[in-house]
């Protein structure tokens, strides 16, 4: 009976080392691109905003709108 239970104990060790472990390397690998991510200046400027002249807008509701994507249904 006690070698039942020194089993089960070294499993549940074994099964915590397992999880400790892939949660370290996970929060590491995940750090890694976040902090890759925040050193991008460019991800902070604002894009350039395109407009058109007021002689060109003019009637431009008349006009469809400009699909810059695929549509997908």
């Amino acid at each position: 009976m006690q070698d039942t239970s020194i089993g089960a104990v070294v499993l549940i060790a074994v099964v915590a080392i397992v999880i400790v472990g892939m949660f370290v390397l996970l929060w590491v690998r995940d750090k890694g691109r976040a902090d890759e991510v925040s050193a991008d200046r460019g991800r902070t400027e604002p894009a350039p905003v395109r407009t058109r002249s007021r002689s060109a807008r003019e009637g431009a509701a008349d006009e469809p709108p400009h699909v810059s994507r695929e549509r997908r249904q």
